[in-house]
């Protein structure tokens, strides 16, 4: 890159032709991101002040981020931010980048609880469960935009707990969630307590095919990736226990990776109080999300 001399205009127009000879994806709307970001602005401001000249200080951090940035790390760890459900979430690289896929969960599980809160004549206050909560996208969003509910998050790494909380609190829920460190149910009791609504997004790349991912993801952590040989371990550990967890009426929305449907309705069917009611289609057409409902409740999976 060169001196990067001169206005925000041309700052843009050189920090785009080099992102696009490194082959990211969206080098325009990246070097846009990135500079906002440095200014302390949005995109529409460098539009509005494209003759405005940049400093000195800003123009080496500029080409800082966009060497980093062409070296696959990904946009978001730079900025430290990833905009989800309408709400701004810090990340970093000690948890997954929340995708625009999992919003459909989340909508979902607003959509049912929504319903249920009205069948219920609005008295009572929802406990959900989300494991493997990671940044805390899907449980703050859900204690954000549900105001009747009490979240809880689980995690094993205790790095993405540390950014739930923070989410949590600068988000304004933190009263209504709560993160708990462990593997799944590892750190619940099932004598203390059931949850009316248990969600998760979790590692469901099979291990094969780590090797294969965009040298962006590889940047994620492994940990929330690895879904083991055929990438189910994870639902797996999820419906073996579920019976200790799941209240009646209940609901399970788990986030599922392509081709991944029917191989976790398969393991779904030890449980049988359990019936699928949806599967959820993403934005490019891929069976994404499963929704099941807890009916009649029995002791034990099978």
């Amino acid at each position: 890159m060169k001196n990067m001399e001169g206005s925000i205009k041309q700052a843009l127009l050189e920090a785009a032709s080099f992102l696009k000879k490194k082959d990211v994806a969206f080098p325009r709307q990246e070097s846009e991101a990135i500079l906002a970001f440095l200014l302390g602005r949005d995109k529409l401001y460098l539009y509005a002040h494209g003759e405005e000249k940049i400093t000195k200080e800003i123009r080496a951090a500029y080409r800082e981020m966009l060497q980093r940035r062409s070296e696959g790390i990904p946009l978001s760890y730079l900025t430290g931010k990833k905009e989800f459900m309408g709400l701004d979430f810090c990340v970093n690289e000690s948890v997954l980048i929340p995708r625009p896929e999992t919003e459909h969960l989340v909508e979902a599980v607003i959509e049912w609880s929504n319903r249920f809160f009205e069948q219920q004549g609005g008295e009572i206050s929802l406990q959900i469960l989300d494991l493997g909560t990671g940044c805390g996208n899907i449980a703050v969003s859900l204690a954000y935009y549900l105001p009747y509910a009490f979240v809880t998050g689980v995690d094993l790494d205790k790095k993405a707990l540390e950014l739930a909380r923070q989410n949590a609190s600068d988000l304004g829920v933190a009263e209504r969630t709560k993160f708990l460190c462990g593997n799944y149910w590892e750190p619940l009791s099932s004598e203390m307590q059931k949850f009316t609504i248990i969600a998760s997004n979790p590692p469901y790349v099979p291990r094969g095919d780590l090797p294969f991912l965009s040298p962006e993801v590889k940047h994620e952590p492994r940990l929330a990736l690895n879904g083991g040989f055929d990438g189910l371990d994870a639902y797996r550990e999820i419906f073996g226990r579920l019976h200790e967890f799941i209240g009646v009426p209940g609901l399970l929305a788990l986030e599922i990776g392509e081709n991944q449907a029917e191989g976790v309705i398969e393991i779904s069917a030890r449980c049988d109080f359990l019936e699928k009611i949806d599967i959820i289609k993403d934005y490019a057409g891929i069976e994404r999300i499963l929704l099941f409902e807890s009916k009649a409740k029995l002791n034990s999976s099978r």
